[in-house]
């Protein structure tokens, strides 16, 4: 999210988990370091379901599962005691001060250029591969998240957007998750988790209906299909059965500028061509950026409320 500096001016940098491969202490010591090299006065993380020994419960779990294991002492050396990752993220927001680790539930921060930002954060997906903050059918999760919310940053995508498996050509994200977005309607719902559904795209909630806000079916796409608009997501830069010579091209010529450039810019403010409208328009972003071809960050131009002005850029 940006404003105006140098060359790539943010005004909130984001990560939507998965901050380590295999939850080793050196593995976020690498993260923090990278996160501190940032150019943005406020730098927001959530972990996923990767960052296992963040989950105090799971990572117990784990350690009792393992105890009789010959290399037991050797995983607690790379891994850690329960509680020493998240002593990690402390110690750097100390040094730091813009660097917060989010724990579940609404958060507030003040914005330089005089915004207030009000951000939704849960780390929880739906059981599917590393075990960490995840959760059942059985058990569903409650994400309380507040009518006034503004971004909410969540590891795994709701039900239905940006969420669909290669592997098994389904929907896999969270009824309960998009339920919850339904309600609340906030500008920007950023997530990963699904590799191969990274993308973008603005959604209208015009059409919506109830059943769909409470989480059935495919999250309502059926019924919004035609007011859902796609930025990009991999079946624009990845040639499809069908593409012609010149879309072959043109994807081929897309996946190159995203190369080059290294992020995908877009921008919905008022006078842009898809402005984003709080409680009307939300825009999803599928943030996973690990994968081929090239999986670029976002960077995205919002507008909040303001005390003093009607309107300012995130």
């Amino acid at each position: 999210m940006t404003s105006k500096t140098k060359s790539l001016p943010l005004d909130v940098a984001i990560h939507c988990g998965d901050i380590t491969e295999h939850s080793q202490l050196s593995e976020y010591k690498t993260a923090i370091d990278l996160l501190s090299q940032i150019d943005a006065p406020l730098k927001l993380i959530i972990p996923g379901n990767h960052d296992f020994t963040l989950d105090t419960p799971t990572y117990q779990h784990l350690l009792y599962k393992s105890r009789k294991r010959r290399d037991f002492s050797k995983l607690l050396h790379s891994h850690g005691q329960p509680g020493d990752a998240r002593h990690l993220f402390d110690a750097a927001t100390k040094q730091h001060h813009n660097i917060h680790h989010l724990d579940e539930g609404t958060h507030r921060f003040p914005l330089a250029n005089g915004a207030l930002l009000t951000v939704y954060a849960s780390p929880y997906t739906p059981a599917f591969g590393t075990p960490g903050f995840q959760y059942t059918p059985q058990e569903s999760h409650d994400f309380a998240i507040p009518d006034d919310v503004d971004v909410v940053i969540t590891h795994g995508p709701p039900r239905g957007v940006l969420d669909r498996s290669w592997a098994s050509g389904a929907h896999v994200g969270s009824a309960e998750l998009f339920a919850a977005v339904a309600r609340a309607r906030p500008r920007l719902h950023c997530f990963g988790h699904i590799h191969e559904g990274w993308g973008g795209e603005v959604l209208s909630w015009q059409g919506i209906s109830a059943g769909a806000a409470d989480g059935d079916g495919d999250g309502g796409r059926q019924k919004s299909r035609s007011i859902s608009r796609v930025i990009a997501d991999l079946g624009t830069v990845l040639p499809l059965k069908g593409d012609d010579a010149e879309m072959v091209r043109e994807k081929e010529r897309r996946l190159g500028e995203y190369a080059r450039g290294k992020c995908v810019k877009t921008s919905h403010c008022r006078g842009d061509a898809l402005p984003v409208e709080k409680g009307a328009t939300t825009l999803f972003v599928n943030a996973a950026v690990v994968g081929k071809p090239v999986r670029p960050a976002w960077v995205v131009d919002l507008e909040l409320p303001n005390t003093s002005e009607p309107l300012n850029p995130l």
